[in-house]
């Protein structure tokens, strides 16, 4: 049975005038507790403490743990919640409490930490317009190494190289931040790719045969595929939108248009270009420079062959072509090279 809670020893009697006083206050308020008793009341905290768990029994862990078992299946925690949840149900009065407040404090940490859709971090109008520049312009760059992976650092790596543009360290520090910005450069390159891959695939035309043999019919030629594959569509307002298309270019197109040709059904066309990249370079890693770029040709004078050439364009016409500073920047980057530009192209 519960102990009567008992007022310490040295708790005066109210006086007459305080009685008095009671009367009164009474009158205006008849279920507010006198204010000279309230007053002059003794009663402490650790009193009310006590009254609180006084008679209180600790279950024992069988108790505990059937409740804790009951509440789980009804809440349907899982099997760590449901560990949390006996382990709690054991512990003495106090230890419940604290544990409860260290869980709020945490849950409170965690709500912090979620942002409102309303609150995330948005790209700058000119952070967007460069971030497409620069995946346009690895993605075409004859230098590039792969197309799913590869081209997502060179772009970032160069964009922190100018934080006026947006990416500050501020930015990349922040997570949330960093990852709106790595998402839509990735975004950007997966729509060029399948933009690259569409103007593949409509530039093949159709086999025909006839007494001289087969040819196709109604495809393009390597330069206006390039030409088509590189316009920055979406980027108009831009000052610098555009590519300078090389004969190395040329020839790295007329290799996708074979991959894709020869691909087989139901296999990943980026996939396997990566791989074949991967494969030349090792085939050709210990041989002169020359020789890979002897390969490549060849591919394109067979691309010529098969598809067709240009009777306003030549390959002579492009022997002379400069790279703009982009497209400097983004092959030094490719081979590991760091080049900051100063010009307007900035």
């Amino acid at each position: 049975m519960a102990e009567r809670l008992s007022l310490p020893a040295n708790a005066s009697s109210p006086t007459s005038s305080q009685l008095a006083d009671n009367e009164h206050s009474s009158s205006r308020c008849s279920s507010q507790e006198p204010a000279a008793t309230r007053a002059s009341s003794p009663v402490s905290s650790q009193a009310v403490i006590a009254l609180i768990v006084v008679g209180f029994k600790r279950p024992s862990d069988d108790d505990a743990g059937e409740a804790s078992a009951r509440i789980s299946r009804k809440l349907k925690l899982d099997n760590k919640e449901s560990e949390l949840l006996t382990f709690a149900s054991k512990l003495p009065l106090h230890e419940q409490i604290l544990f409860n407040i260290g869980l709020s404090l945490r849950t409170m940490t965690k709500a912090n930490q979620i942002q409102p859709v309303d609150a995330q971090y948005k790209l700058s109008d000119v952070l967007k317009g460069k971030i497409e520049i620069y995946v346009y312009n690895a993605l075409v760059s004859p230098q590039a190494t792969g197309y799913l992976d590869e081209g997502n650092r060179i772009v970032l790596a160069i964009l922190e190289r100018y934080p006026k543009w947006g990416l500050t360290p501020a930015v990349k520090e922040n997570f949330a931040h960093y990852q709106v910005v790595c998402a839509r450069v990735s975004e950007r390159f997966s729509d060029r790719r399948r933009h690259i891959k569409l103007a593949i695939t409509q530039s093949m035309g159709t086999v025909n045969q006839d007494a001289l043999g087969s040819h196709r019919v109604n495809a393009t030629d390597i330069f206006t595929l390039v030409s088509n594959a590189t316009k920055l569509k979406g980027t108009t307002s831009m000052k610098f939108n555009s590519v300078n298309i090389t004969v190395q270019m040329l020839a790295r197109f007329a290799f996708l248009r074979r991959m894709l040709l020869e691909l087989p059904d139901g296999v990943s066309y980026w996939k396997t270009v990566d791989k074949q990249l991967h494969d030349i370079r090792e085939r050709f890693k210990d041989q002169p420079k020359q020789a890979i770029s002897t390969f490549f040709k060849g591919i394109l004078d067979d691309d010529l062959l098969e598809f067709g050439t240009n009777k306003d364009k030549h390959l002579d016409d492009l022997e002379s072509v400069a790279l703009t500073n982009t497209q400097t920047e983004v092959a030094d980057a490719m081979l590991g090279i760091v080049t900051i530009m100063t010009t307007d192209e900035e």
